[in-house]
């Protein structure tokens, strides 16, 4: 089974910045919550993607980040 999950991208200038992975919603309505905020000319870009259940080594979350390239064809 795949584990889709809608992620955020953070992008300046054709390049991958950053990932944002969501956690699961908080039972608590009054739970802290956060957002990612960008300048620009960074922009944020929605998109679903497989992410892994666990990333223990640099090389899956380098994996992770070149699907994520690959998907948005982006630079390195």
């Amino acid at each position: 089974m795949r584990n889709l999950k809608r992620v955020s991208v953070i992008v300046e200038r054709g390049k991958l910045v950053g990932v944002f992975i969501p956690p699961e919603a908080p039972s608590d309505a009054a739970a802290p919550r956060a957002q990612i905020v960008v300048e620009k000319p960074q922009v944020i870009r929605d998109i679903q993607v497989e992410v892994p259940a666990v990333m223990k080594h640099s090389k899956d979350v380098d994996a992770f980040h070149a699907a994520i390239r690959r998907k948005l064809k982006l630079k390195k």
